[in-house]
């Protein structure tokens, strides 16, 4: 009998550990289905998180295709606004020869005038010291107010 007592002991035992496994079979079931959940849980983070990921990066290549657009924009407009100093300068410059030459046409005529009308005094100054020396000789000659007497 002391071995049925020991196959007894060793069935209670065996019972217990089966109602021990039991117990771990279903904390490991409940940790299981918490596990599923959480994982299902995750793939929708995941999901919302890579839908943003690709907003972000499409929102990014917007920008990056607007700033592109405006650099060539701004590369234009300046090539533009280069293209028209360079004519404006041309064409100030142009202006500012014609009106540098009409001005020195205009005092090359004012200068040949001015000359004209100084050699016309020179001469009549020339006249006037001349008659004047002539009249210093003949007042200091007094055989000259004789013959005219």
């Amino acid at each position: 009998m002391p071995d049925l007592e020991k196959i007894n002991t060793k069935i209670a035992l065996l019972e217990k550990d089966a109602k021990q496994g039991e117990a771990i079979h279903q904390r490991l079931e409940v940790a299981i289905e918490r596990l599923t959940d959480i994982t299902v849980s995750l793939k929708g983070h995941l999901v919302q998180q890579e839908t943003k990921i690709n907003k972000a990066e499409q929102t990014d290549e917007d920008i990056f295709i607007t700033l592109e657009s405006r650099r060539k924009e701004w590369d234009s407009d300046l090539k533009e606004l280069h293209s028209r100093i360079n004519t404006e300068i041309k064409y100030l410059r142009d202006a500012n020869s014609i009106s540098e030459q009409k001005i020195m046409e205009e005092i090359r005529g004012i200068r040949a005038g001015l000359d004209n009308r100084v050699g016309i005094l020179e001469k009549w100054r020339w006249v006037i010291i001349g008659c004047a020396i002539m009249i210093g000789l003949l007042m200091n000659n007094p055989v000259f107010f004789e013959m005219i007497a």
